[in-house]
């Protein structure tokens, strides 16, 4: 398979991965314009077939992409090599139209983000409410199912009871996703959890649900609470989750 087909096969799976050019090269084993594709896990898809040229773009690539800066790096000696990032732009589905998710789609458009709403109202869910948004009137599990999701698909689940909190989730976990929030208390939050628990919901994937959803600011207002996840959202696409989970649990140290 060429390399245009793996990293078409790649975004559409939403995939983010390093794009490696050889910039320029003084090692005769390695040619100028020598092109690989690393994934996040350092794993060297389309290798050039120079040993030691792949082992070095695959630990290269790594840190590049912890960086998620795009740069150019001398990993041979003499061999200058530019590595790009590439992924799929991030989708937010927000799983219910009410009082939050009016200031959420808005911030989350603005911070680059492609936002689809989704709530069984159809007088919550319009296009007037959320402009630049997709919006779906209909109900959840359907739309959910039609809709297409992957590790570029972020979803947000805030509707207005935990029955739908359920059932939103039981189809989103189901899925391959970049991240998943619940919100509400934790009385609620457990409860939804345990409910997908007993459905059969593998216990890895719950715990990848972020709950209590947000940064920690000591949000009370529905505009507050909604920056509150933004900015849990970009800690996400920038950082990774291991930073976005670091980042709640430091603040809420602070307590």
């Amino acid at each position: 398979m060429s390399i245009i087909h793996t990293t078409v096969e790649l975004l559409a799976a939403g995939r983010t991965f390093c794009l490696a050019t050889v910039a320029s090269s003084g090692d005769e084993r390695v040619a100028a314009g020598t092109k690989a594709l690393i994934l996040e896990d350092g794993t060297v898809e389309q290798a050039t077939g120079v040993d030691a040229l792949d082992a070095a773009l695959g630990g290269a690539a790594l840190e590049v992409l912890a960086s998620r800066r795009r740069q150019t790096r001398e990993v041979l000696p003499g061999v200058l090599v530019y590595f790009d990032i590439l992924f799929q732009k991030t989708r937010l589905v927000v799983c219910g139209a009410g009082h939050i998710a009016i200031p959420l789609a808005r911030f989350a458009r603005e911070v680059g983000f492609e936002v689809t709403v989704i709530d069984d109202r159809e007088d919550f869910a319009s296009p007037e409410r959320f402009p630049g948004c997709e919006v779906i009137a209909r109900d959840f599990v359907p739309a959910l199912r039609d809709l297409p999701m992957n590790r570029a698909t972020y979803a947000v689940v805030i509707t207005r009871g935990h029955e739908h909190d359920a059932e939103c989730l039981a189809e989103i976990l189901k899925r391959e996703t970049g991240y998943v929030g619940l919100i509400g208390s934790r009385r609620r939050v457990a409860f939804v959890l345990e409910m997908l628990g007993r459905q059969g919901i593998p216990g890895s994937r719950l715990e990848d649900v972020f709950t209590p959803i947000g940064i920690p600011i000591g949000a009370e207002s529905p505009e507050e609470i909604a920056v509150s996840i933004a900015a849990e959202l970009v800690c996400m696409r920038r950082k990774g989750p291991r930073q976005a989970r670091a980042l709640k649990d430091s603040i809420r140290g602070l307590r």
